[in-house]
Protein backbone atom coordinates (compact mmCIF):
# COMPACT_ATOMS: atom_id res chain seq x y z
CA UNK A 1 0.00 0.00 0.00
CA UNK A 2 1.48 3.48 -0.73
CA UNK A 3 1.99 5.95 1.74
CA UNK A 4 1.45 9.76 0.74
CA UNK A 5 4.78 11.68 1.69
CA UNK A 6 3.91 15.10 0.22
CA UNK A 7 1.52 17.33 -1.71
CA UNK A 8 2.90 20.74 -1.93
CA UNK A 9 3.09 23.45 -4.24
CA UNK A 10 6.06 23.82 -5.79
CA UNK A 11 5.82 27.46 -7.55
CA UNK A 12 3.84 30.34 -7.93
CA UNK A 13 1.93 29.26 -11.31
CA UNK A 14 0.50 26.51 -9.62
CA UNK A 15 2.44 22.94 -9.99
CA UNK A 16 1.97 20.13 -7.47
CA UNK A 17 4.35 17.83 -6.61
CA UNK A 18 2.41 14.52 -5.25
CA UNK A 19 5.07 12.05 -3.74
CA UNK A 20 3.82 8.80 -2.61
CA UNK A 21 6.06 5.90 -1.39
CA UNK A 22 5.48 2.52 -2.86
CA UNK A 23 6.91 -0.97 -2.22
CA UNK A 24 7.82 -2.17 -5.41
CA UNK A 25 8.43 -0.74 -8.90
CA UNK A 26 5.88 -0.48 -11.45
CA UNK A 27 7.98 1.22 -14.47
CA UNK A 28 10.06 -1.45 -16.32
CA UNK A 29 13.48 0.16 -16.19
CA UNK A 30 13.21 0.68 -12.55
CA UNK A 31 12.31 -2.89 -11.88
CA UNK A 32 15.42 -3.17 -14.16
CA UNK A 33 17.53 -1.68 -12.17
CA UNK A 34 16.37 -2.99 -8.74
CA UNK A 35 17.03 -6.42 -10.04
CA UNK A 36 20.50 -5.47 -11.23
CA UNK A 37 21.05 -4.19 -7.71
CA UNK A 38 20.06 -7.03 -6.09
CA UNK A 39 21.56 -9.34 -7.89
CA UNK A 40 24.96 -7.77 -7.03
CA UNK A 41 24.14 -7.09 -3.62
CA UNK A 42 23.92 -10.86 -3.24
CA UNK A 43 27.56 -11.79 -4.83
CA UNK A 44 27.92 -10.59 -1.15
CA UNK A 45 31.06 -7.88 -1.34
CA UNK A 46 28.78 -4.51 -1.94
CA UNK A 47 27.81 -2.41 -4.89
CA UNK A 48 30.72 -0.35 -6.07
CA UNK A 49 30.80 2.90 -8.34
CA UNK A 50 33.38 1.77 -10.72
CA UNK A 51 32.90 -1.60 -10.88
CA UNK A 52 29.11 -1.92 -10.71
CA UNK A 53 28.12 0.76 -12.07
CA UNK A 54 28.65 2.14 -15.24
CA UNK A 55 27.90 -1.54 -16.36
CA UNK A 56 27.13 -2.83 -19.42
CA UNK A 57 23.86 -4.62 -18.07
CA UNK A 58 22.19 -1.47 -17.31
CA UNK A 59 23.84 1.19 -20.43
CA UNK A 60 20.16 1.46 -21.47
CA UNK A 61 19.13 2.94 -18.08
CA UNK A 62 22.17 5.12 -17.51
CA UNK A 63 20.63 8.45 -19.04
CA UNK A 64 18.13 8.17 -16.20
CA UNK A 65 20.37 7.55 -13.47
CA UNK A 66 22.37 9.68 -11.28
CA UNK A 67 24.77 9.06 -8.31
CA UNK A 68 24.45 11.45 -5.46
CA UNK A 69 26.65 11.47 -2.21
CA UNK A 70 25.82 13.03 0.89
CA UNK A 71 27.57 15.19 2.46
CA UNK A 72 29.43 14.14 5.60
CA UNK A 73 27.31 17.08 8.02
CA UNK A 74 23.94 15.42 6.42
CA UNK A 75 22.89 19.09 5.39
CA UNK A 76 22.84 17.84 1.63
CA UNK A 77 23.51 15.90 -1.20
CA UNK A 78 25.47 16.71 -4.04
CA UNK A 79 24.82 15.12 -7.43
CA UNK A 80 28.41 13.35 -8.82
CA UNK A 81 27.13 11.88 -11.92
CA UNK A 82 23.88 12.15 -14.01
CA UNK A 83 22.70 10.79 -17.01
CA UNK A 84 21.08 12.92 -19.90
CA UNK A 85 17.79 12.59 -19.08
CA UNK A 86 18.10 14.01 -15.84
CA UNK A 87 20.61 16.82 -16.74
CA UNK A 88 17.56 17.83 -19.85
CA UNK A 89 14.78 17.68 -16.59
CA UNK A 90 16.85 19.70 -14.26
CA UNK A 91 19.35 22.05 -16.80
CA UNK A 92 20.79 23.40 -13.81
CA UNK A 93 22.98 20.65 -13.05
CA UNK A 94 26.78 20.87 -13.45
CA UNK A 95 29.81 19.39 -11.26
CA UNK A 96 28.75 19.60 -7.41
CA UNK A 97 25.75 20.62 -7.65
CA UNK A 98 23.75 20.52 -4.60
CA UNK A 99 20.15 19.05 -4.22
CA UNK A 100 19.16 21.59 -2.07
CA UNK A 101 19.81 23.88 -5.14
CA UNK A 102 17.59 21.90 -7.57
CA UNK A 103 14.69 21.49 -5.37
CA UNK A 104 12.13 24.04 -3.64
CA UNK A 105 12.69 23.57 0.14
CA UNK A 106 10.20 21.39 1.52
CA UNK A 107 10.66 19.08 -1.90
CA UNK A 108 14.49 18.89 -0.70
CA UNK A 109 13.67 18.43 2.95
CA UNK A 110 12.23 15.22 1.82
CA UNK A 111 15.03 14.09 -0.74
CA UNK A 112 17.19 14.95 1.84
CA UNK A 113 15.22 12.24 4.58
CA UNK A 114 14.84 9.53 2.10
CA UNK A 115 18.33 9.73 1.51
CA UNK A 116 19.67 9.46 4.67
CA UNK A 117 17.18 6.58 5.36
CA UNK A 118 18.45 4.85 2.46
CA UNK A 119 22.43 5.19 3.69
CA UNK A 120 21.11 3.84 7.45
CA UNK A 121 18.86 1.47 6.60
CA UNK A 122 20.86 -0.38 3.35
CA UNK A 123 17.05 -0.76 1.62
CA UNK A 124 16.08 0.67 -1.57
CA UNK A 125 13.01 3.59 -1.54
CA UNK A 126 10.78 3.84 -4.64
CA UNK A 127 8.74 6.75 -5.11
CA UNK A 128 6.22 7.61 -7.02
CA UNK A 129 6.00 11.28 -8.41
CA UNK A 130 3.86 13.57 -10.36
CA UNK A 131 3.61 16.68 -11.56
CA UNK A 132 0.38 18.22 -11.71
CA UNK A 133 -1.35 21.79 -12.50
CA UNK A 134 -4.94 21.41 -11.30
CA UNK A 135 -6.22 18.35 -12.37
CA UNK A 136 -3.88 17.71 -15.28
CA UNK A 137 -0.72 15.64 -14.83
CA UNK A 138 2.05 17.18 -16.38
CA UNK A 139 4.95 14.62 -15.75
CA UNK A 140 4.70 11.17 -13.90
CA UNK A 141 7.77 9.24 -12.96
CA UNK A 142 8.90 6.80 -10.83
CA UNK A 143 12.20 7.29 -8.77
CA UNK A 144 14.25 4.42 -7.02
CA UNK A 145 16.51 5.09 -4.28
CA UNK A 146 19.62 2.12 -3.82
CA UNK A 147 22.42 2.41 -1.49
CA UNK A 148 25.51 2.00 -3.00
CA UNK A 149 29.42 2.40 -2.09
CA UNK A 150 32.45 4.18 -3.35
CA UNK A 151 35.34 2.70 -4.90
CA UNK A 152 36.95 3.19 -1.37
CA UNK A 153 34.55 0.74 -0.19
CA UNK A 154 33.57 3.01 2.69
CA UNK A 155 31.73 6.15 1.15
CA UNK A 156 27.99 5.77 1.00
CA UNK A 157 26.37 7.15 -1.94
CA UNK A 158 22.87 6.44 -3.58
CA UNK A 159 22.09 5.59 -7.02
CA UNK A 160 19.12 7.43 -7.97
CA UNK A 161 17.16 5.91 -11.16
CA UNK A 162 14.54 8.56 -12.49
CA UNK A 163 12.55 7.05 -14.78
CA UNK A 164 9.00 8.78 -16.64
CA UNK A 165 5.78 7.53 -17.45
CA UNK A 166 4.05 7.87 -20.94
Amino acid sequence: MASALQHAPINEIGLVNDFARVPEPRHPSARRLLDYWQAVMARGDGFLVGRDVPAREIAPLLCNIMVNQPLADGTDIRVRLAGTSVRRRFATIGKDTRLSALFPAEDFRHHLAAGHEVVATGRPIIVDSSLKRASVEELHMEVIILPILDRDRATPLLLVGVFYFG
